[in-house]
């Protein structure tokens, strides 16, 4: 029942921390995301406050991705790319940034905390 109401398509990537700076132009080149999981997910909007989970503080983010149980585990700083979503014309192209993945109870879905990603060019 909970992969009936994943009505977004998508890919997680994870972006490489390693690239080779060009010392004659002062540029740094990165290799292509890996690509993690290809498939169904669901997207909620949340508040996008901190709270208290399991004694730690955690950033629950704008959007909770929810992907299925058996997908492999995100790690915070991974990409969603929305491919298709049923509902929604307006998703296709968005990128979440995983902020928090929660330890969860839950056996039939993985819950991923996830903000908008910010353009490559206002990072600090």
């Amino acid at each position: 029942m909970s992969e009936a109401a994943m009505t977004v398509t998508g890919r997680l990537l994870r972006p490489s921390e390693t690239g080779v700076r060009d010392p004659a132009t002062g540029t740094t080149t990165f290799p292509d995301p890996a690509l993690i999981y290809s498939g169904q997910a669901r997207i909620r909007a949340n508040s996008g406050a901190q709270g208290m989970q399991a004694d730690r503080i955690v950033a629950v983010g704008g959007y909770l991705l929810v992907l299925p149980a058996e997908t492999p585990v995100p790690h915070v700083r991974d990409v969603w790319v929305v491919d298709g979503c049923d509902g929604d014309p307006s998703l296709p192209g968005v990128r979440l940034r995983v902020v928090d993945v929660p330890r969860s109870g839950l056996s039939w879905q993985r819950n991923v905390g996830c903000d908008i990603e910010e353009p490559i060019n206002r990072r600090g």
